[in-house]
């Protein structure tokens, strides 16, 4: 409890004095990014895709972007926490018969990659959000001390804004916090469930933002478990090849057109887009945030007594 009013106060005082680590760290993040963006090539069908699901550039229309938002992938395709656990999941498979004496050069190794990876993604939200994680679970590790895992997802997302305080009214962080929060949920509750639960999972927690965005239906569910593996390990890791061997674009092109044919013919309806968020939106996401936290540590606190008592 000590650390989290540390946390908790040293957020707050950093916003009253406008202090953030972030605008330290941008410039070098930005060239980085920029680089990213030049090494893709440029004359791809499929260009705004590949930055997106690459570099983590932002969809410039709506054209591209809506039949992603409708049909709930948007996630998948703007870099996210999910790509960087992705590329440290694939690291660790590479390096898994790395000899005992070389695995704190291999740790420290796999630790600059993701943060010159989230360098090249701009250092968006969600990706620090899954950085800070990484980061802090190593550490965590290290000095073997076992936190509750409701507890280490709010102190990941405590930190990341103390990082940024201005990312108290990102809506991408909200949902990057709260698809950790649901993963995690799942993992320690729901291991044995099948994964239309587990998707449903996601459906219920982001129901607000959900509603926001599209006309709520049971196929965003079943498309998002369809299909949400060809993104993740197929088009992401092509997409990663196609950074480093240009010449590999038109596999990649032909894939998202496939991709995007699927998706207009499931004919998920949405609604009107808002130039501006509505302010309720970021609030009501807060107001969930904090709720599943205080509601998991107060089960947390009766498990514990019950385990005393017994």
């Amino acid at each position: 409890m000590l650390l989290l009013l540390v946390l908790i106060i040293s957020f707050v005082g950093l916003s009253l004095i406008r202090v953030s680590f972030f605008e330290i760290i941008k410039p070098v993040a930005e060239k980085t990014h920029l680089l990213c963006i030049n090494k893709l090539p440029q004359k791809a069908s499929f260009l705004p895709e590949l930055k997106a699901l690459v570099c983590a550039e932002d969809f410039s229309t709506l054209a591209h972007s809506q039949i992603y938002i409708t049909t709930g992938l948007i996630h998948l395709f703007v870099v996210s926490g999910a790509h960087l656990i992705l590329i440290e999941t694939l690291f660790d498979k590479l390096f898994s018969r790395v000899p005992q004496s070389a695995q704190p050069a291999s740790l420290y190794i796999k630790l600059a990659l993701l943060a010159l990876y989230s360098l090249a993604c701009g250092l968006n939200p969600p990706i620090t959000r899954s950085l800070i994680s990484i980061f802090l679970t190593v550490y965590l590790l290290n000095k073997h001390i076992h936190w509750p895992w409701h507890f280490k997802v709010f102190a990941v997302g405590l930190l990341t804004l103390i990082f940024n305080h201005q990312w108290i009214t990102s809506l991408s962080l909200q949902l990057s916090w709260l698809a950790a929060f649901t993963v995690r949920l799942g993992s320690s509750y729901f291991t044995t469930a099948s994964p239309f639960f587990r998707q449903s999972l996601f459906f219920i927690i982001l129901f607000p933002t959900i509603v926001f965005f599209q006309v709520p239906s049971l196929s965003t569910i079943f498309l998002n478990i369809i299909l949400s593996p060809a993104l993740e390990f197929l088009l992401f890791p092509l997409g990663l090849l196609v950074l480093i061997f240009n010449f590999l674009y038109p596999l990649f092109d032909f894939l998202i057109l496939i991709f995007r044919k699927i998706l207009e013919a499931s004919e998920v309806d949405y609604r009107h887009q808002f130039y501006e968020l509505p302010s309720y939106l970021v609030l009501c996401n807060w107001l969930l945030i904090c709720s599943l936290h205080v509601l998991f540590h107060v089960l947390n606190i009766r498990t514990k007594r019950k385990s005393i008592n017994d």
